[in-house]
């Protein structure tokens, strides 16, 4: 599945020998309960913290910056099904395609 979003942040971070990595993306605010824009945080698995790590500094993306985040779904605790990020690329640049590192891991 993907989505468009703007890049706010990608961060890795490692405690305890144990490296936890997540993304922070904002949607276009509703304009109703939301007055700026809506700030959300997703996960990105340990299977994909390297590449997707790399793929955004290779592509030089920037603060802001309108991207097609691919995500998959993951069984979360309670029957809950929650979303993970697998691939991050920008939406703004034409003809910037995925790096091949990235569709490797897909699969």
């Amino acid at each position: 599945m993907q989505m468009q979003a703007m890049l706010l942040s990608v961060q890795k971070t490692a405690v305890e020998g144990k490296v936890y990595a997540k993304a922070f993306i904002a949607l276009p605010a509703n304009n109703e309960t939301e007055a700026v824009s809506s700030v959300m945080q997703l996960t990105i698995p340990d299977s994909h913290i390297d590449t997707v790590m790399r793929d955004v500094i290779a592509s030089d993306i920037k603060l802001g910056e309108l991207c097609n985040i691919t995500l998959e779904m993951e069984r979360g605790g309670k029957n809950s099904l929650k979303q993970i990020i697998v691939g991050i690329v920008s939406a703004q640049r034409p003809g910037h395609k995925q790096p091949q590192s990235s569709q490797e891991n897909k699969g």
